[in-house]
């Protein structure tokens, strides 16, 4: 019931408007994906008067997304990242779960790779760098008394 697609086309900022034939899905052949968000650097405040380490929190690195599943290169949703990889173009992916959430993320391809196992089974990965960040949205809500 989660549906995953990826814009067809770069695009250059995460609000970018995809229009429904501009989007490919990849959840026909991803079986999973991991989100990691950007961590932040530590940035030292301690000072002489200090009783210990003190620390705040600098700026957030990238955040990183990795999509596994059956390696297809007739797949629409991993030929546009393959595409987005060669020309280090930017594409926005966007996940919609079951219960209708959303989420958006602008990414940029870091790695496409790919293995052939046991019986022939192909199965890939790609590792992408998050830029900014997501967008969620949250499912609507029903109607009051339907």
């Amino acid at each position: 019931g989660t549906i995953v697609r990826v814009s067809a086309a770069a695009v250059n900022s995460i609000d970018e408007t995809v229009a429904e034939d501009g989007w490919k899905k990849i959840s026909t052949t991803a079986k999973e994906i991991s989100y990691t968000g950007g961590q932040k650097s530590d940035l030292d405040m301690t000072v002489l008067e200090s009783d210990e380490q003190e620390m705040e929190n600098g700026l957030r690195g990238m955040g990183e997304l990795t999509i596994s599943g059956n390696w297809k290169p007739e797949d629409e949703g991993q030929d546009s990242l393959r595409a987005a990889d060669a020309d280090d173009s930017l594409r926005l992916l966007e996940i919609e779960f079951k219960s209708g959430n959303k989420v958006r993320l602008l990414n940029q391809v870091r790695q496409d790779s790919w293995s052939i196992a046991q019986n022939g089974v192909a199965s890939g990965t790609f590792n992408l760098r998050v830029i900014g960040k997501p967008a969620y949205e949250p499912a609507p809500t029903p109607p009051a008394g339907g």
